[in-house]
């Protein structure tokens, strides 16, 4: 990864075991890209915020985006929709699915017992991820559209003339108070709807992540060890990069990742999440002094013997095996990595007991205030098919159903199954899955509509009480992608080759392979190549979106 985290490769690394960052689904932190985020967001737009009095939680949410953190299952879960609506009515939904096939709903006690509360049917094609654009512009173009359709960034040509034709404006339904006819709705915080705003218009449904991936961990112990118990106060990259030096040496370094794990490097310099606007017009992070200096940097770090050698062309497993044996003081990771079963806060010290992980805080290169991206805040939307009142009315009160907060008898349910079937719940209240609960659970209800996340671990409550404290101290930090959510077809057919490219010039120039000219001949290649047709092809997209904001 050069500058840029994709939805599918932001999934490689954030990927979560059962009971760590959690949405309404399971599976958190796996989405980087929101989608359609362009124009302006008039507030008249945007469903009010209104917190559902349910579970209280040991630390609470923030409408920035903070997630709620509890540290067990809350005894005696609420019921947020009170009695079946559905009336044995039926709605249709397309979305992806990241695993195994489900079990059927004659043979899933869960999915009946869902239905059972819904008074209805609720059919969903579930395509396997890497399948799901293809399969979702099939049926665009064959006409019949399911009545939820997930938008995960699929190439869809002029998804705006989509949009407009064939989905639901839903600002008339959900817009400032009027969301309070769906309580879970309203309990998702205005940032993850400014998202799914389009031509002044809210067309979705938010399915809400935290907000940004971070900028990876590091060995708390060793670094203070150096002398710095908190990055955040590192005054310049000259002293980062004297830091390094220090933490590096006798078969161990100060920074070890795939690619170079360059994303923090990009922070500290101020590089842009992937595009930025400068007078109008889109520049690519490439393009910028930033990034040439954010690299160079890397370089000289590489030089001075402070990056594991190699480490570029490591796989996760190899990086993170490096991390947790003390090989390498850094790492580029997800947050959600951190307090997973599994994850940092408890492989690190499993390893060595003096040593503990910790999220690395950004420091700016040049001083004052630092930067990182917002390249998690919503995981996808999802698009309302066009149709009376009535039904949107009906579909409304389906995601509402399905958006259940944490703490709620839909919430355990959808993600845990039946009890007794597929959980048993431990002396605090917290379910214990059984064998038959992976498939039973696995129908993909989280990629339709979710709530806001929440941090939950009964095994490690100070990783969520330091995942808790990290994010409000790293969101107020965060950059947007412009372009995200805007199709180019020149990025569906070339990005990736374009990309790859760009990443391997970076690797060769950094591990000194190659020289700074080289790597500016790299620069022009891409925009030779197709760069210069992508920016095109967003900026006129972008700019017709904001004429009709």
């Amino acid at each position: 990864m050069v500058a840029t985290t994709t939805r599918r490769a932001f999934l490689s690394y954030t990927a979560l075991g059962a009971l760590a960052v959690v949405t309404a689904g399971s599976l958190a932190g796996c989405g980087a890209q929101s989608t359609l985020k362009a124009g302006s967001v008039s507030n008249a737009t945007l469903p009010d915020y209104a917190a559902v009095k349910g579970a209280t939680p040991d630390l609470a949410a923030t409408a920035q985006g903070v997630p709620p953190a509890f540290f067990n299952y809350p005894k005696n879960p609420y019921r947020s929709v009170k009695s079946p609506f559905m009336k044995g009515q039926t709605v249709t939904g397309i979305t992806n699915i990241f695993g195994p096939p489900p079990t059927g709903r004659s043979s899933n006690p869960a999915w009946q017992e869902i239905e059972k509360r819904l008074g209805g049917t609720v059919d969903i094609t579930a395509v396997s991820s890497g399948d799901f654009d293809t399969k979702l512009n099939t049926v665009i173009a064959g006409g019949n559209l399911p009545d939820l359709m997930l938008n995960d960034g699929a190439a869809i040509p002029d998804i705006i003339g989509f949009l407009e034709s064939s989905c639901e404006d839903l600002t008339p339904y959900l817009a400032g108070s009027k969301v309070n006819a769906y309580p879970n709705l309203a309990n998702i915080p205005q940032v993850f709807w400014k998202q799914t705003v389009q031509n002044g218009k809210l067309y979705g449904l938010p399915i809400p992540r935290s907000m940004t991936g971070g900028s990876g961990f590091i060995n708390q112990t060793y670094f203070a060890k150096a002398g710095v118990t908190d990055t955040s106060t590192i005054k310049s990259s000259d002293d980062y990069l004297a830091l390094a030096k220090q933490l590096s040496g006798a078969n161990q370094w100060a920074f070890g990742s795939t690619n170079f794990g360059l994303p923090p490097f990009l922070h500290i310099f101020h590089v842009p999440y992937n595009w930025t606007e400068q007078n109008g017009k889109l520049v690519k992070d490439y393009e910028t002094p930033q990034w040439l200096e954010a690299i160079s940097f890397v370089q000289k770090m590489h030089a001075a013997g402070a990056i594991a050698p190699g480490s570029e062309g490591w796989t996760k497993q190899q990086m993170q095996d490096a991390f947790i044996s003390g090989k390498v003081a850094q790492i580029y990771d997800g947050l959600p990595a951190y307090g997973k079963v599994g994850g940092y806060q408890q492989t690190l010290p499993a390893a060595n007991p003096a040593n503990k992980a910790t999220p690395f805080l950004p420091f700016s290169a040049h001083g004052g205030k630092a930067m990182v991206w917002l390249d998690n805040i919503d995981f996808a939307w999802t698009m309302v098919k066009k149709g009376s009142p009535s039904h949107i009315k009906l579909v409304l009160q389906v995601a509402n159903f399905l958006a259940a907060p944490f703490g709620s008898e839909e919430y355990l349910l959808m993600n845990y199954g039946v009890e007794g079937t597929d959980y048993t719940l431990d002396g605090n209240g917290n379910p214990t899955p059984t064998a038959q609960a992976a498939l039973d659970t696995a129908v993909p209800w989280k990629y339709l509509a979710a709530g806001p996340n929440a941090l939950y671990s009964p095994q490690f409550p100070d990783a969520i009480k330091t995942l808790h404290e990290t994010y409000p101290k790293l969101i107020p930090l965060g950059v947007a992608d412009p372009t995200q959510g805007l199709f180019s077809p020149t990025q569906a057919q070339k990005g990736l080759t374009l990309s790859q490219a760009m990443s391997d010039a970076v690797n060769n120039y950094v591990a000194g392979r190659s020289s700074l000219a080289d790597l500016k001949n790299a620069i022009a290649t891409w925009k030779s190549s197709g760069g210069d047709q992508i920016r095109s092809e967003y900026q006129k997209v972008l700019s017709k979106s904001k004429k009709k904001s």
